[in-house]
């Protein structure tokens, strides 16, 4: 049987009604980021971390 680690927390109230605002307008209103590197220098980046 599985141990709860931590509780997890409930939303209720304003804080849920906000919530549930904010996430219907993020899926109605999906947007990109813009990176402010080239993608050589992100490759670049990555290599050195050894993650790619």
């Amino acid at each position: 049987m599985a141990m709860e680690i931590r509780p997890i927390p409930v939303v209720t109230g304003d804080d849920a009604k906000r919530f549930i605002q904010k996430a219907e307008q993020a899926e109605k209103n999906p947007h990109t980021v813009k990176l402010k590197i080239s993608r050589e220098e992100f490759d670049k980046m990555m290599s050195k971390a050894k993650l790619s």
